[in-house]
């Protein structure tokens, strides 16, 4: 029973500062890009990197008292394990959510300065003075009330985990695909426009045979081909949109949406034009 009441305490205060991880990154969001973007890997407000940085930070330092130290030794505890996290998610389902390669003082991109910096700080400040108040909090709540809350948001979780994990998998396959419908697209596009430039060509060819017949008449035709010519692009364009929208599910669209500097084994513009397609998508959902 008081091993079951450990892990369901440890398991509250991961859920905690993952949400805390959470409301940090949206509000950063915020501040930055005017906007609110959900940047949790899960459905749910949590963000488990930090959630595990902060008990790394409370369980492997635990003769660390003084500020200098846990700064120091849980930046770079956290440093790691953003690194091994970075590591693995490209391992596993061959895509970089994060990249700081454009950032000073990075190590291959994975990891910088600032986030040694944030974390640190963030760590010592848990450690040294949030965590005595958290767990004061947790030892008032009756075991019962514990153990069935812990064990439902433990099933959510685990939930929510296992979606996720699909929809990470799932998501190079559709990309790939979304991949190949966008170069058929624009091929036929291409195709579309040279046939309504050839047909405008060969009714202007005819007008000057013609000249005293029905110019006016052909020259119309003429411009009526090119218009029709890009209607049938821009028709195309509309159905390519909800096409590449409807591929994807609310999870990953968030993603792709939410990490601006995500990396995939596919063309490195891919995700910019599938980015742009979402727009487009909504655009025309609220024009009409």
């Amino acid at each position: 029973m008081n091993v079951l009441l450990a892990f369901d305490k440890i398991f509250l205060w991961f859920l905690l500062y993952s949400f805390i991880g959470w409301l940090w990154e949206t509000c950063l969001n915020i501040v930055m890009k005017r906007r609110f973007v959900d940047r949790g890997i899960l459905n749910g407000p949590l963000c488990p990197i930090y959630g595990f940085g902060a008990l790394l930070a409370i369980y492997a330092l635990p003769g660390e008292h003084t500020f200098l130290a846990v700064f120091l030794s849980s930046g770079v505890l956290a440093c790691t394990l953003e690194y091994l996290t970075s590591w693995g998610i490209e391992k596993l389902f061959h895509m970089r959510l994060w990249d700081y390669s454009n950032k000073p003082f990075n190590i291959n991109g994975r990891v910088y300065l600032n986030g040694f910096i944030f974390f640190g700080l963030g760590c010592t400040v848990i450690k040294l003075w949030a965590q005595p108040h958290v767990a004061e909090l947790c030892d008032a709540i009756p075991p019962t009330t514990l153990i069935a809350v812990s064990t439902t948001l433990l099933v959510i979780t685990l939930v929510d985990a296992v979606i996720t994990f699909g929809s990470l998998i799932s998501m190079n396959g559709r990309l790939a695909r979304v991949e190949s419908d966008i170069k058929a697209v624009k091929q036929r596009g291409i195709t579309h426009i040279d046939a309504g430039i050839t047909a405008a060509d060969d009714h202007i060819e005819a007008a000057g045979a013609r000249l005293n017949e029905v110019t006016d008449g052909l020259g119309t035709r003429a411009v009526t081909k090119v218009r029709d010519a890009g209607e049938r692009v821009h028709d195309t364009s509309d159905q390519l949109s909800t096409r590449v929208h409807d591929l994807f599910s609310l999870q990953q669209r968030r993603l792709i949406d939410a990490y601006p500097q995500m990396r995939t084994v596919h063309d490195p513009h891919l995700l910019k034009e599938v980015r742009a397609q979402f727009a487009k998508y909504r655009a025309h959902r609220a024009s009409r």
